[in-house]
């Protein structure tokens, strides 16, 4: 997609008192409309909330699925293989959190 970008907004990060080395991580990613992120992975499991818009996702060779605001998700420590805004006229925002260890990252997206 040409045009606007995503954006990922860490708005917070946690150190974990009970399980050191590790840290929670909480975004806010807002997909203009149109746009995708397809084909990256994540090495750890994340929760997430759409806040406003339609989310298309799938896992590996798993079915689309779509959210919508007000609905939770998860985001499965797996390829991800669709991961794009359902509107071409809207934007769409949702918060995500994960727990990985300090210093490694939470999403790999590819290499061009």
């Amino acid at each position: 997609m040409m045009g606007a970008e995503i954006t990922r907004e860490l708005l917070q990060t946690t150190p974990l008192a009970d399980l050191p080395g590790w840290e929670v991580r909480l975004f806010l990613i807002t997909y203009p409309p149109g746009a995708d992120a397809n084909n990256h992975s994540h090495p750890v499991v994340g929760v997430g909330f759409i806040l406003e818009g339609v989310m298309v996702s799938a896992f590996d060779d798993d079915p689309e699925e779509t959210f919508v605001a007000g609905q939770s998700f998860v985001d499965l420590a797996s390829f991800h293989r669709i991961a794009r805004n359902g509107s071409d006229t809207k934007p769409m925002k949702f918060l995500v959190t994960y727990t990985v260890k300090t210093g490694e990252p939470n999403t790999i997206f590819p290499t061009t």
